[in-house]
C-alpha cells in the first residue's frame, strides 16, 4: 500500500512541477495592466514597416514610438513580452514595389532586387543594397515561417504588395528573367504572411500627393534629394535615404551621389517614387496590381481629427499635431471636387490630417467584401482570411498617433496589446 501510495504521489510532484515550469515559462506573456489581463504568447514574429519619411532611429528618437513625446516603443514593448517584433528600414521615400523589395532583402538577408523588368521599365539599377550580413530579424527568413506585418501610412501599400508579390509573383519578372528570377516575384509562398495590419494606410492615395506631385514641388523634393546625397551621401538627419539605385543618393560603398539634373528628371517622368503612388491615380494603378491573398488575415485601423464647420468643409481640431494643419485644412476641403475621376465625398474630407478616412479605411478594389470587425464580432461572425476587417475610426486621434504619441483611447499597451490578442486569435 505504500509503495502504491508513494507511486501515485511521485507521480502528483512530477505532474505538478510539469504544470509549474509550463505556467512560469508563459509567466511573461501573461500581463495585467490597468485592471485588464492579457495573453501576449507569441504565435508570430511582427514585422513593423514605416511610412513615407520614415527613419530608424534619430538621436534615440524611433519611429515606433521612441519620440519624446511618446507612451512607449511598441518594438520594446513587444519584445519585453516575448512577443518577438522588429522594425524595417525601407526608402523614406522610394515606390511601394521598390520598398517591398527592399523589406524582402532585409527578412532574407540578401542582395535587394528590384526586378529586370521594372528596373528597364523605370530606367534605374535592378540591384541595391546588400544584406547578406545585416538581416533583419535573428536569423534569415526563409519565407516558410509565418510572420505578421504592420504598416503605417504608406507602409500600408508596401506591405500589401509585399505578400501580393510573395503568393503570386510577377508575370514580367518571370518572363524577363526566368530561373534567375528573384524569389519574391516567383510567388508560391501563400502562407509566408499570417496577417497585414495598416495604422492609416494610404490605400486609395491622397489629395496632398496630388497637389506636390503634379506641381513643380515634386521636381524641387527629388532636387533636393539629390542635393543632399551629392553633398551629405547616404545618411541625412533622421534617413538613410537609399536611392542609390535611382542615383540620387550614393551606392553602397560609394561616400557621395553625383548632382545630375538629368537624373532628377529621369526620377520625375519615371513616376517610381512615393509621391507618384499616393496620388489617386498612381493608388488606383497600384491596386490593381496587388491582389488580396485567401490565407491571410487583413485588418486596417483608421482614425479622424478633422471636424465639420458649419460652412461644410473639414478642420483640423485642436490636439492635431500642428504640421498637419495645412495638410488637413486642404483636404477637409475637397468634398464636392472631382480628383483624379474619383468624386470626393465626405469621406475623402474627413482625415486623420494627412490621409483621407476613404482612403484608410481598405483599398477600393476590396470595398465589395471589406467588413465592419466590430459586427462581425457582434454577430459572431467567423473572421475569415482574405477579407478585408476595417476596425472602428479612431475619433480624435490622428496620423503619427499610432507611433506610440498620446492620444489613445484607453492607453498605448491597451491598443497593443489588444492587437496582439486580436491577430494571435485568426
Amino acid at each position: 500500500m505504500k509503495k502504491i501510495i508513494s507511486i501515485f504521489l511521485s507521480f502528483a510532484l512530477i505532474f505538478t512541477m510539469c504544470g509549474t515550469a509550463a505556467f512560469a515559462g508563459n509567466a511573461d506573456n501573461i500581463v495585467e495592466h490597468e485592471g485588464k489581463t492579457y495573453n501576449l504568447t507569441n504565435k508570430n514574429p511582427w514585422v513593423f514597416v514605416h511610412g513615407m519619411g520614415g527613419w530608424s532611429d534619430f538621436n534615440g528618437e524611433a519611429y515606433w514610438g521612441g519620440w519624446a513625446a511618446s507612451e512607449g516603443d511598441v518594438i520594446a514593448l513587444y519584445n519585453s513580452h516575448g512577443v518577438e517584433a522588429y522594425a524595417a528600414v525601407v526608402g523614406p521615400f522610394s515606390s511601394a514595389w521598390d520598398r517591398a523589395c527592399e523589406l524582402f532583402a532585409q527578412l532574407t538577408g540578401t542582395v535587394v532586387d528590384y526586378g529586370e523588368a521594372h528596373s528597364k521599365a523605370h530606367n534605374h539599377d535592378r540591384y541595391g543594397y546588400d544584406y547578406t550580413d545585416n538581416y533583419l530579424m535573428d536569423k534569415p527568413w526563409d519565407c516558410e515561417s509565418a510572420i505578421n506585418l504592420v504598416g503605417h501610412s504608406f507602409g500600408g501599400p508596401t506591405v500589401r504588395l509585399f505578400t501580393s508579390l510573395l503568393a503570386y509573383g510577377d508575370a514580367d519578372e518571370i518572363a524577363a528573367t526566368g530561373e534567375k528570377t528573384s524569389p519574391l516575384f516567383k510567388g508560391g509562398y501563400k502562407d509566408a504572411v499570417h496577417s497585414v495590419v495598416t495604422f492609416s494606410g494610404v490605400h486609395n492615395g491622397s489629395p496632398i500627393a496630388n497637389l506636390i506631385h503634379d506641381s513643380f514641388l515634386m521636381n524641387l523634393v527629388i532636387g533636393v534629394l539629390n542635393f543632399a546625397g551629392a553633398v551629405f551621401g547616404r545618411n541625412v538627419l533622421m534617413w538613410d535615404l537609399q536611392m542609390g539605385h535611382l542615383g540620387l543618393t550614393p551606392k553602397q560603398g560609394e561616400e557621395r551621389a553625383k548632382f545630375s539634373l538629368s537624373t532628377i528628371n529621369n526620377v520625375v517622368k519615371a513616376q517610381d517614387n512615393c509621391g507618384y503612388d499616393m496620388t489617386l491615380r498612381g493608388a488606383a494603378e497600384l491596386n490593381e496590381k496587388i491582389k488580396t491573398v485567401d490565407s491571410v488575415y487583413y485588418y486596417s485601423y483608421s482614425c479622424n481629427s478633422s471636424t465639420k464647420t458649419a460652412l461644410g468643409t473639414y478642420v483640423p481640431i485642436m490636439s492635431n499635431f500642428v504640421m498637419f494643419f495645412p495638410t488637413s485644412l486642404y483636404i477637409g476641403a475637397t468634398e464636392g471636387k472631382t480628383i483624379d475621376g474619383i468624386y470626393m465625398d465626405e469621406t475623402w474630407a474627413k482625415n486623420d490630417g494627412i490621409v483621407p478616412l476613404a482612403s484608410a479605411l481598405y483599398p477600393s478594389t476590396d470595398a465589395d467584401t471589406a467588413k465592419s470587425y466590430e459586427e462581425a464580432v457582434k454577430s459572431n461572425e467567423e473572421i475569415k482570411p482574405g477579407v478585408w476587417y476595417y476596425m472602428p475610426i479612431m475619433e480624435g486621434f490622428d496620423h503619427f498617433d499610432f507611433c506610440g504619441t498620446i492620444d489613445y483611447v484607453t492607453s498605448f499597451e491597451d491598443f497593443y496589446y489588444t492587437l496582439v490578442e486580436t491577430i494571435n486569435a485568426a
